[in-house]
């Protein structure tokens, strides 16, 4: 495989890009400031979990419905794909682990538990559900007893946690002004969405002096590993090349070009050269992975 994963970020930050990182101390006891008010606040909304997230972040209120009943409930701060629906609600889909015991000819019966890879509880149905794409687990362990699936549900606009669009985040982090050096504040937003650097990069990548940064789907599918969402490619630690995400087209201040592409929409902050748009090619193919028909 081209890409290569670094190890699961387990401390997400939600917050909002500005005053991202924790500057150290360098004298004792200082006087409060505005700045240091600002990130002893920022600090209080860490949240635990378990693995990179690169989808929504749902509430534990939320309300889960299959046919306008309710379906399944899941922990706060869980992870779901998230797709806008046409009464502007979105329509969500969530991998989880299934005890075999529980799915029979497809249908996962009511008061079912789901697990997370870990098998550890993360939600439960409500009334029987559809298992989409049933699979074995690759884990031998997890699959002596578990199988994996998609469940599908309906949920309101409002039962998102904030700032967990990591499209909108990023049109925001180029759109506010900032102080300070680029670097500070954009590797925050790739650590708080869970971003991984792309290892080793396309030749026509590298030999430009450039760095990429992918974010993948974890629960558009039944795999292990999913297509990239959005991959971003920056110059050093000084600013943004070009951002490659799969569908959505970003309303990006200032943006050169933009290209349709077979693979995904190319958001280019500088003109490319033609060695570079191979290189772009080349890294978005690698993280797409080969599906059997």
């Amino acid at each position: 495989m081209l890409a290569y994963r670094s190890p699961p970020i387990t401390t997400l930050i939600v917050l909002t890009l500005i005053d991202v990182l924790m500057e150290p101390h360098t004298t004792p006891n200082p006087a409060p400031t505005t700045r240091s008010l600002q990130l002893s606040w920022w600090t209080a909304t860490l949240i635990l979990l378990a693995s990179p997230l690169s989808a929504q972040w749902v509430n534990a209120w939320t309300s889960i419905t299959v046919d306008k009943e309710p379906a399944f409930t899941l922990s706060d701060s869980t992870a779901v794909h998230a797709v806008r629906a046409a009464d502007g609600g979105y329509d969500i889909t969530k991998r989880v682990w299934v005890e075999k015991a529980a799915v029979r000819d497809g249908e996962l019966a009511a008061e079912a538990t789901l697990y997370n890879a870990k098998g550890q509880p993360i939600g439960q149905t409500q009334k029987a559900l559809h298992l989409n794409e049933p699979g074995t687990p690759s884990d031998r362990r997890m699959a002596k007893k578990y199988m994996t699936g998609l469940i599908h549900g309906h949920v309101r606009s409002s039962a998102f946690i904030s700032n967990s669009w990591p499209q909108r985040s990023l049109v925001e982090f180029l759109t506010e002004k900032r102080s300070g050096p680029f670097w500070e504040a954009f590797s925050g937003y790739l650590q708080n969405f869970g971003f991984e650097e792309l290892k080793p990069l396309p030749d026509e990548l590298d030999d430009a002096g450039l760095n990429a940064w992918v974010l993948r789907y974890q629960d558009a599918k039944n795999q292990d590993e999913q297509r990239f969402r959005i991959l971003i490619f920056t110059r050093g630690e000084v600013g943004i090349q070009c951002i490659l995400t799969d569908a959505e087209v970003l309303d990006i201040p200032k943006l050169k070009l933009h290209e349709d592409k077979a693979y995904g929409q190319l958001h280019h902050l500088a003109k490319p050269t033609a060695a570079q748009s191979t290189g772009y090619e080349y890294a978005a193919y690698a993280c797409i992975p080969l599906e059997s028909e």
